[in-house]
C-alpha cells in the first residue's frame, strides 16, 4: 500500500489536521523535478504513476508557488515547520492524556471509597485505609514498577459481589478503555509521522539529490527526525499505558494484567474498525465471505439433501411449468393458461431460490415473449401480440419511473455512506444519549429506522451493527444486552423498510401498483401513514425486548461512542443539500407534476449532481445493487404480463367471489394476514412482486374502489413480517453476527420469542393505526 493510502486509513480522524502533510512534500519534489527536466516525458510519467495512486487526504494549506522561486529552500522550510508543528501537537496531547490519567486514578480512589462506605462497616474502613495509602501516587508519572501485592489486595476489594462495586466497575470501564485507545493512538501518531518524514526525505534524495543546485537531505535531517520521534522521548506515554493496564486489571479483571491487556487490545481493534469502515465496504466484504463459503466450503460440509435441493427445486419448477402449459384450463384463452404457467414457474423459483432471484427475473421477459402472453386490448377484440410486437411492450414495462426512483435512491444512499454523513449523523445521536441500557437500546433502534429511510433497510443494519461494535465487544458472550441490541436493530431496520418509498424494494413495487390507474402517492402521504406505524412499532418492540431480556439487570451503564469532532466539509454539505432538495421535490411532486411529470424524472437530479461533479465515481456506480434493479425490472415485466394476458382479472374475480360480503377493513385485515404469513417464509421483495398486483386489482374492482389503501397496507405488512431469521435482510444479517469468541449473538429461538410477537404487533398497528390514517386522514 502506498504511504498516502496508509496515512489516510491509519490517521486518527480527530487529529487529521496534525499529521505530516505528505502530499505537500511530494508536490514540492515533483514540481521541482518537472521544472528541472523542462517537461521531459520521463518526469511526467514518473509523476503521474507515483501520484495517481497516492493522493494525501491531508491536503496542503500552503500556496507552494508563493513561497519562493527556490524549491530547495521551500522544501527545507516546510520540513522544519512540519517537524515543529507535529512535535508541539504531540507534546500538548501527551500532557492532556497524562492529566486524564491522573483524573482517572483519582476517580478510581473515589469509587473505592464510595463503594466501601456504601457496603462496609466502620471497622472494615479502618482496615481498608492502609491499602488505599499503598497505591502508587499520581505524581509518579514515570513509575514502571507496580506494587503487585497492593494491586492484588485492591483486586480483592473489586471482586466483592455487591451492587455498589458492580456499579462502580460499569462507570470506570469505558473511561479506562477510551484512555487506552487514546494513548495507543498517540504512539501510532508518532510512528506514522516518523515514517512520513523518512519517506519524504528518501523521495527527495532519490528524485532531486543528483540534480544541479540540490543536495541530499537525509544525512542532515534524518538524525533530527529520529531523535524527535525516538522511543527514548516517550517514557511518560509508555508508563501511562502500563498504569492504565494495571488499573484495568485491578478494577475489571481481578488483578489479571494479561487478561486486562488482552481486553484493552481488543477494544483498540474495535475502535479502529469503527473509525475506518464504511457501509458499502462491509456489505461487499460480507457478500464476498458468503460467496467464499459457498465455493470453498460448500462441497465439504453439504449433506446430500443440501446438494440435491437446488436441482430438485429446479426440476419441480420446470415440471410445474410443463404441467400447467398442458393443463385443460383457460382453453378459450391460451394466453391466460400460459401466463398462469409462467407465474407459477417464476414464483416457485423465487420461493425456493433454485436460481438467484435476479437470474429468475431475467427469465420473465424471455418466457413472456416466447409463450405469447402479451395481449393488445386497445381494439374492439383482444389480440395476442406476436413476438415482434410483444418484445418492445415487455421492455417498455421493464424500464419505468420505478427503476429511476430506485437508482436515485441508490445514488443518495451511496453519497451519504461514502462521505460518512450517515455514520456521522448516527454517531452524533448515539454519542449524546445517556448510558442507561434501555435508553441506548431505544436510541439505536430509532437510528436504525431513520437510517433505513434514506440508505435502505439493506445498508442500515450493516451501518448500525458497525456502530455498536465498540459496545458489543465489551460484553461477555451471551449477554442479554447484546442479544437485545442486535435483535432490536434488526427488527427496527425491518420497520424502517416501510418508512419511505425508497427504503425497501417492496415499496418501489407498491408505488408502481398504486400509480397504475392514477397518480402514485406523494412522499408526504406515504410517510404520513408509515412513520406513525413504524414509530409505534419501535416503542412496542422496545418494551417487548426489555421485558424478555431485562438488560438493565446485568449492566448499569453502557460505553458511549466517540463523537465526530472534525468540521463538515464542503463535499459533505453539497451531498446534504442535494439529498434534501431531492427529497423535498419528491414530497412536492403533486404540486410540481406540470414541471417534472413523475418522481422518476426527479431521481435524475441526484444522479447528475453526484456523478457529474465527482462526488461519486464509476466504481460507486458499478457497486450499485444491480441485482435488486434486475429483480425490480423482472417484477415489472411479470406484473405487466399478468395484467395484459387477462389472468389478473380472472384471479381478481375469483378472490372477489371468495370475499363477497367483506367490508373494507375485513378485506384489509385478510390480505395483511396472508401477506404476513407468506413473507415470513419468503423474501419480502418476492412477496410484493407476486401479491401486490392481485391486491391492487381486487381493490380496484370493489364497489367503492380502494386500491391504494389495500396495496399500501400489504406493502407495510411485507416489511412487518420479521418472525424468522430468513424474514428479510436485517434478520439474516443479525443471525450471522458473531461475538469475539465466534458465538452468534442470536439463535432462532430469539426470533421465535421476540420476532413473531413483533410481527403480530406490527400487523395490529397496520390494520388499526395505518388503516385509520389511510382511510380517514389521507382519503384512500
Amino acid at each position: 500500500m502506498k504511504f498516502g493510502q496508509e496515512l489516510k486509513f491509519n490517521a486518527v480522524p480527530e487529529w487529521k489536521d496534525f499529521y505530516i502533510r505528505y502530499g505537500l512534500f511530494k508536490k514540492l519534489i515533483f514540481d521541482e523535478e518537472e521544472r528541472q527536466s523542462k517537461g521531459s516525458g520521463e518526469a511526467d510519467a514518473r509523476r503521474s504513476l507515483d501520484r495517481g495512486a497516492e493522493v494525501s487526504p491531508l491536503r496542503p494549506s500552503i500556496d507552494v508557488e508563493a513561497l519562493s522561486p527556490d524549491k530547495e529552500t521551500n522544501f527545507r522550510r516546510v520540513l522544519v515547520h512540519e517537524l515543529q508543528r507535529i512535535s508541539a501537537f504531540y507534546e500538548k496531547k501527551e500532557r492532556e492524556l497524562l492529566v486524564e490519567l491522573k483524573v482517572l486514578e483519582q476517580r478510581v480512589l473515589a469509587e473505592e471509597r464510595r463503594s466501601h462506605y456504601t457496603g462496609a462497616s466502620l471497622a472494615d474502613e479502618e482496615e481498608r485505609q492502609p491499602l488505599l495509602q499503598r497505591r502508587p501516587s499520581s505524581a509518579a508519572q514515570t513509575a514502571s514498577v507496580v506494587d503487585m501485592q497492593a494491586l492484588a489486595e485492591e483486586a480483592a476489594f473489586w471482586r466483592q459481589p455487591t451492587h455498589a462495586v458492580r456499579l462502580s466497575i460499569e462507570r470506570l470501564r469505558p473511561a479506562m478503555q477510551e484512555l487506552f485507545v487514546q494513548l495507543n493512538g498517540l504512539l501510532e501518531f508518532i510512528d506514522l509521522n516518523r515514517t512520513g518524514f523518512r519517506k519524504a526525505l528518501k523521495k527527495h534524495d532519490k528524485v532531486l539529490g543528483a540534480l544541479p543546485h540540490h543536495s541530499r537531505l537525509q544525512p542532515e535531517y534524518l538524525p533530527e527526525v529520529d531523535d524527535k520521534f525516538a522511543d527514548k522521548n516517550r517514557p511518560h506515554l509508555q508508563a501511562a499505558l502500563t498504569r492504565v493496564v494495571s488499573q484495568y486489571a485491578v478494577v475489571c479483571c481481578n488483578g489479571n494484567t494479561e487478561l486486562a491487556a488482552l481486553e484493552l487490545r481488543r477494544q483498540l481493534r474495535d475502535h479502529v474498525v469503527f473509525e475506518r469502515s464504511t457501509v458499502w465496504k462491509e456489505m461487499v466484504e460480507k457478500e464476498r465471505k458468503t460467496a467464499m463459503v459457498h465455493i470453498d466450503g460448500g462441497a465439504a460440509i453439504a449433506t446430500w439433501a443440501q446438494r440435491l435441493r437446488q436441482p430438485a427445486s429446479l426440476l419441480l419448477s420446470i415440471a410445474t411449468l410443463v404441467a400447467l402449459l398442458a393443463a385443460p384450463v383457460f382453453e378459450d384463452a391460451p394466453e391466460k393458461r400460459n401466463c398462469a404457467a409462467l407465474l407459477a414457474f417464476v414464483s416457485l423459483l423465487w420461493c425456493t431460490e433454485a436460481l438467484p432471484l435476479y437470474v429468475t427475473a431475467m427469465v420473465v421477459p424471455l418466457l413472456a415473449v416466447v409463450l405469447r402472453v402479451m395481449v393488445d386490448r386497445n381494439g374492439s377484440e383482444p389480440v395476442r401480440l406476436s413476438a415482434e410486437d410483444a418484445a418492445p411492450a415487455v421492455f417498455k414495462a421493464m424500464f419505468s419511473q420505478v427503476i429511476m426512483l430506485l437508482l436515485g435512491g441508490f445514488a443518495i444512499a451511496a453519497a451519504l455512506s461514502k462521505h460518512a454523513l450517515a455514520k456521522r449523523g448516527a454517531t452524533w445521536i448515539l454519542a449524546r444519549v445517556g448510558g442507561r441500557p434501555s435508553t441506548v437500546l431505544l436510541t439505536n433502534m430509532l437510528v436504525a429506522t431513520f437510517a433505513s429511510m434514506w440508505i435502505t433497510n439493506v445498508a442500515a443494519p450493516v451501518l448500525c451493527f458497525s456502530l455498536t461494535q465498540p459496545v458489543l465487544r465489551t460484553l461477555p458472550s451471551g449477554h442479554s444486552f447484546g442479544k437485545a441490541l442486535v435483535l432490536g436493530i434488526a427488527l427496527a431496520s425491518n420497520l424502517g423498510g416501510m418508512t419511505s418509498p425508497i427504503s425497501s424494494p417492496q415499496n418501489i413495487f407498491a408505488i408502481q401498483e398504486m400509480g397504475r390507474d392514477g397518480d402514485p402517492p406523494s412522499w408526504l402521504s406515504w410517510m404520513a401513514v408509515a412513520l406513525p406505524v413504524a414509530c409505534l412499532g419501535n416503542l412496542a418492540i422496545w418494551a417487548l425486548l426489555l421485558a424478555v431480556y431485562r438488560p438493565s439487570r446485568d449492566i448499569k451503564e453502557v460505553r458511549r461512542l466517540p463523537d465526530f469532532t472534525d468540521r463538515v466539509s464542503g463535499v459533505q454539505l453539497y451531498v446534504l443539500l442535494v439529498s434534501v432538495a431531492t427529497v423535498g421535490l419528491w414530497c412536492a411532486n403533486g404540486a410540481l407534476a406540470d414541471v417534472f411529470g413523475e418522481m422518476g424524472i426527479i431521481a435524475v437530479l441526484p444522479m447528475v449532481a453526484f456523478f457529474g461533479f465527482g462526488v461519486l465515481g464509476k466504481d460507486d456506480f458499478n457497486s450499485f445493487l444491480w441485482n435488486v434493479v434486475m429483480l425490480a425490472m423482472g417484477g415489472s415485466a411479470l406484473g405487466e404480463a399478468v395484467k395484459s394476458s387477462g389472468l389478473l382479472l380472472s384471479i381478481t374475480q375469483a378472490i372477489e367471489s371468495a370475499t363477497a360480503g367483506f367490508g373494507l377493513w375485513a378485506l384489509t385485515a385478510t390480505f395483511c394476514g396472508l401477506v404476513l404469513i407468506a413473507t415470513t417464509f419468503i423474501s419480502h421483495t418476492v412477496g410484493a412482486i407476486v401479491i401486490l398486483p392481485i391486491v391492487g386489482a381486487v381493490g380496484a374492482q370493489m364497489e367503492e374502489p380502494h386500491p391504494k389503501l389495500l396495496v399500501m397496507a400489504a406493502a407495510l405488512m411485507c416489511s412487518g413480517a420479521m418472525g424468522l431469521p430468513v424474514s428479510g435482510f436485517p434478520n439474516m444479517n443479525a443471525i450471522a453476527l458473531e461475538d469475539q469468541t465466534g458465538t452468534p449473538y442470536l439463535t432462532t429461538g430469539d426470533f421465535l420469542k421476540v420476532g413473531v410477537s413483533s410481527s403480530v404487533v406490527t400487523y395490529g398497528l397496520v390494520v388499526t393505526v395505518g388503516y385509520g390514517i389511510m382511510h380517514y386522514l389521507v382519503g384512500w
